[in-house]
């Protein structure tokens, strides 16, 4: 700019003729340096407000944005899965992350349920939607069960990741799959279908927490991490595929399965080794000492019934392994708020869906049982269920009754894709609108086929003939617990006077303990519940949903207060009962007795 004394005045003479005659060439110069001047003087303004800019941003904690816009054509899931994690022996308290990030942002569901306590045929049950009678993998090792049986059965071409990528959305998975994943499978037919990358733990290293052994997205070959714990490799192949999904601006859907806290199996069975940014952290912790802990007197049916009081080199190992389980546990935590700041800095995570869960739960010292799973009490088949995500509603916690049988159509619902005719289970409610209106169902129906007669759990309880079909139906007035053994033995627990289910009532009625429902006697009740648990046991779809319409096709029947009316008394008393023929291990229809109900009318 021209200065103040180049400009005229009042006062002032005029510019001299001197001035006034400068040549062309002279003027020209002078205009270039003004001009020069200018851009230098707004370069520096423009250094300044960007260094301003900056520091700012970083005294906020503000986060980069996104190098492109990501326009996904539908929102995006991911799922979270953690092994034998319970939800009544307090893991949920060192997950402060979870609790705050999902559970405040969303739904926290206390009546969620796996309806087989073990990890290959739960993980099968939530893929397909489909209980673990009709996909008919009900071990987690062969003959009845494991990746070859989920091979065998054709389900490597009808599970979540095969409906999904069909409708064109980019699918991905770290972690566990499933039991008997082993370096067979690493290529071709054989290996898991339809994922756009995956990293698969691989047997016999899957539990071999320093040492593990992962997949390549079906190249044939596969890596090994020694001296780097299995979560921290979860969490590094799981933002490396987040990464992809974000920037390729698709809709996705991811799963994230870190082995933790299950025991590890490397020389026998132990705790789960610590992260190390974990050990020690929780020293000295002791299981819950729960009323059902270690009780006095014995508990529940069949074999249980018959287990000693844990000794006091027992009890250690309860303790031992609640407190490296609590290190996992944590360390898991710090994973999932690593994942939802990553969905953050891409800004996409108000367009997922994030839901957190287990495969089953596992009891410490509960019923007298060393630690373990595959049980049929609540510490095994009660586990945690988070979802935040676009609508879901925040901060709720709710007690609709659900299972892993509604996940996949939870989560196909989720991501916009039609549901599969076959689904045995439905749509779980997470938006205000659903939850306040919700018609789901009152039951759960849980199930077990013997492990095999092998050792389970620290302390090397063999588990003789634990199979059995079970029963939870619950509602806002009452919740039960029924169940039948191969053995014959059958229990029954009213849940709201005795949750520890220390007392079953159809073993050890106390003297003068007459108990009335809705009315009636508490052996009316058992006969309606048997005839439910009939339906459910061989249930498909829709009678799997619906199981009084099964009974009561008319439709005079649609819950366990309907059913108690007393015109029905003989009609329920004459139903088929459950049986067996053999404690098998594994799904054989011929060993277990009628498959039919008669119905009412």
């Amino acid at each position: 700019m021209p200065s103040s004394k180049d400009m005229s005045q009042p006062g002032t003479s005029p510019p001299s003729s001197r001035d006034s005659g400068r040549g062309s060439t002279e003027k020209a110069s002078e205009a270039s340096g003004r001009k020069r001047r200018l851009f230098v003087l707004i370069g520096i303004v423009c250094i300044i407000v960007v260094a301003l800019a900056l520091g700012l941003g970083l005294g906020l904690g503000l986060k980069k944005a996104p190098e492109r816009e990501y326009n996904h054509k539908g929102p995006n899931v991911l799922v979270v899965m953690t092994d034998d994690q319970d939800m009544l022996l307090d893991s949920m308290s060192v997950m402060p992350n979870v609790q705050k990030l999902l559970g405040e942002e969303g739904v926290t569901y206390s009546k969620h349920y796996c309806t087989v306590a073990w990890c290959c045929p739960s993980r099968v049950n939530f893929l397909t939607g489909r209980a673990a009678h009709n996909t008919n993998v009900t071990s987690g090792h062969l003959p009845y069960g494991g990746w070859k049986k989920f091979l065998e059965e054709g389900l490597n071409s009808k599970y979540l990741p095969v409906w999904i990528s069909n409708a064109g959305i980019r699918t991905y998975y770290a972690g566990k799959l499933l039991n008997g994943f082993n370096k067979m499978y690493l290529q071709g037919s054989t290996y898991p279908s339809s994922w756009t990358d995956s990293s698969f733990l691989i047997d016999p290293a899957t539990y071999y927490y320093y040492d593990s052994w992962w997949s390549n997205n079906g190249n044939g070959g596969y890596n090994e991490y020694k001296g780097t714990h299995t979560t921290d490799v979860t969490q590094e192949k799981a933002l490396s595929m987040l990464d992809d999904a974000a920037s390729s601006g698709d809709q996705f859907f991811m799963m994230v399965a870190p082995v933790a806290p299950h025991q590890e199996l490397k020389g026998g069975v132990k705790p789960p080794p610590v992260p190390e940014a974990w050990r020690g952290k929780f020293a000295g912790a002791k299981a819950p000492r729960t009323p059902n802990f270690n009780p006095d007197s014995p508990s529940g049916a069949s074999w249980v019934r018959n287990l000693p009081k844990l000794s006091e080199k027992k009890l250690d190992i309860c303790d031992k392994t609640f407190e490296d389980r609590l290190g996992n546990i944590a360390a898991i935590d710090d994973m999932v708020s690593t994942l939802v700041q990553k969905l953050d800095d891409y800004g996409i995570l108000n367009n997922t869906y994030i839901l957190y869960t287990s495969d089953n739960g596992f009891h410490i010292g509960n019923h007298r049982l060393s630690p373990g799973k595959r049980c049929p009490y609540e510490e095994d088949i009660n586990i945690p269920l988070l979802i935040r995500g676009p609508n879901v509603a925040k901060g709720k916690n709710s007690s609709i009754t659900n299972s892993h049988t509604d996940m996949a159509p939870t989560i196909l619902q989720m991501l916009g894709v039609p549901l599969q005719d076959d689904f045995d289970g439905q749509p779980i409610a997470y938006t205000e609108e659903q939850l306040s209106g919700s018609t789901k169902s009152e039951h759960v129906n849980v199930e077990f086929w013997n492990a095999g007669n092998t050792p389970i759990g620290l302390a090397k309880h063999d588990y003789y003939n634990n199979t059995y079909k079970a029963l939870r139906l619950m509602s806002d007035e009452q919740s039960f617990y029924y169940s039948t053994w191969c053995t014959g033995e059958r229990e029954f627990y009213d849940m709201r006077t005795d949750s520890q289910q220390l007392h079953n009532r159809l073993a050890d009625k106390p003297e003068g303990s007459a108990v009335e429902y809705y009315g009636r006697s508490e052996r009316e009740l058992f006969h309606r519940l048997e005839a439910l648990l009939m339906v459910l046991k061989s249930c498909k779809m829709d009678s799997c949903r619906d199981p009084w319409a099964t009974l009561f096709p008319g439709g005079e029947v649609v819950d366990i207060r309907g059913a108690m009316n007393s015109t029905y008394d003989a009609f329920f008393k004459d139903q088929p009962k459950i049986s067996y023929s053999s404690c098998i291990d594994g799904h054989v229809v011929a060993e277990e007795g009628p498959q039919t109900v008669m119905a009412f009318g």
